[in-house]
């Protein structure tokens, strides 16, 4: 689950959405989860950066929005 969520964030951020900055509940919508699920793995857009780049993505992952 976090490499799904890790790597969706990794899309979003690489093609941003309109409207500011990133939000939970955007990469939750994106990763087909709720927010409450997410919030689970996550607290933070913050700490999904930081867990991403402590992780590589997996191409076959990519791309879920």
């Amino acid at each position: 689950m976090r490499t799904w969520i890790t790597d969706t964030t990794h899309d979003l951020l690489d093609h941003p959405p309109p409207g500011g900055p990133l939000t939970l509940d955007e990469i939750a919508a994106c990763a087909s989860i709720t927010t409450h699920h997410l919030r689970a793995y996550y607290d933070s857009v913050d700490a999904i950066v930081t867990d991403n780049t402590d992780t590589s993505a997996c191409p076959s992952q990519m791309g879920r929005c």
